[in-house]
């Protein structure tokens, strides 16, 4: 009896093997990982496979029939096996990948977190604390700075009542303080005018204020400018030395100096107001010698109506020596001739003797 090829060869013959081999190759090509694992369940089966086959040599159609049957159910268990385990495994690598990662995280974070936590929390605390210092010391310095401004404003504060206080008077008072230091301004000035340019004009105006101003301050600041003028002109060298020419003023006259002058030159002389006032002073002056009631009447004129003090002052230094009249005030003119109303008809007869 001839063996069967299947006997023969039965690992050539196997449609099983056939089967392992194909799913071997395409399994090896996807996951050279699970080769080995795979070759090995192979040839498992392919042992079980000889060993049933050489056992039930004796029925061969009954082995071709388990054989075929057992292909035919093996190959779909073993496909759906394998696409299981390639499922179960994908999921396995997957859910590990997953999980084992996850769980190293869970764990690393469960046992920092209280030190993660802690070093938090304190890098918190260091920089609340230094915002609240440095909100603090801005605080600080606004308050210094609001301070400082408060003490300069209570500074001004006492400067403005002080000068307040100070100057705590009406607009009628300050007006009537200008019109006032206005007035005795023009006093001084008149003084001033009296004294350097021998205006009589001046001292008339001042002697009218020191007698009828209403307003006692400036009465008694031109009674003082007065003074002050009655005061520059009793120094007798005001004019100082000074000659006529009578050369130049009596030409047709041969006359060789001041001395030789009549009573009626002299007295034309200091009744001009065209001449010179040195000239006039200085008539005034010689009418001393003549002593005739002319040259009385002449320096009585004078006294009265001549606008130069220096003239004024001279005719009435003149007169006194003359007629014997008596007072220390030079300039006040009311007096002097008050007098020679009183004397003039006695003093007449005394100089025409």
């Amino acid at each position: 009896m001839m063996e069967s090829p299947q006997l023969q060869d039965p690992k050539k013959t196997d449609p099983l093997a056939d089967a392992l081999e194909r799913l071997e190759r395409s399994v090896a090509n996807r996951e050279k990982a699970r080769i080995s694992s795979l070759v090995d369940s192979g040839s498992d089966i392919c042992e079980q496979k000889t060993i049933n086959v050489t056992a039930g040599n004796g029925v061969e159609s009954e082995v071709n029939s388990e054989v075929v049957t057992s292909d035919e159910e093996v190959i779909p268990n073993t496909l759906n096996k394998k696409n299981a385990s390639r499922k179960n495994s994908a999921w396995s690598r997957v859910t590990s990948n997953i999980i084992v990662p996850l769980s190293c995280v869970f764990i690393t974070g469960y046992f920092l977190l209280p030190i993660l936590k802690k070093d938090l929390l304190e890098d918190l605390l260091i920089v609340l604390e230094s915002n609240q210092k440095a909100e603090y010391e801005d605080k600080a310095e606004i308050t210094d700075r609001l301070s400082a401004i408060g003490e300069r404003i209570d500074s001004l504060s006492d400067e403005l009542k002080s000068i307040t206080q100070a100057t705590g008077v009406s607009a009628n008072d300050v007006y009537k303080e200008l019109v006032y230091l206005r007035e005795r301004n023009k006093l001084i000035t008149l003084g001033d005018a009296a004294i350097y340019n021998s205006d009589r004009a001046s001292l008339d105006q001042l002697l009218k204020v020191s007698e009828d101003s209403e307003d006692e301050r400036l009465k008694t600041g031109a009674a003082s400018e007065v003074l002050r003028v009655k005061f520059a002109y009793m120094n007798g060298l005001r004019r100082g030395t000074h000659t006529i020419p009578v050369g130049q003023l009596f030409p047709d006259q041969s006359l060789k100096n001041e001395t030789e002058l009549d009573t009626e030159q002299l007295i034309e002389l200091l009744d001009s107001a065209e001449a010179k006032v040195d000239n006039r002073v200085r008539a005034a002056y010689l009418l001393a010698d003549k002593r005739n009631s002319k040259a009385a009447d002449a320096l009585v004129k004078a006294v009265e109506t001549d606008l130069n003090l220096d003239v004024v002052r001279e005719a009435a230094m003149t007169f006194s020596e003359m007629t014997g009249f008596k007072n220390e005030d030079l300039l006040n003119t009311d007096v002097l001739l008050q007098w020679w109303r009183n004397n003039s008809d006695e003093i007449r007869i005394i100089l025409s003797n």
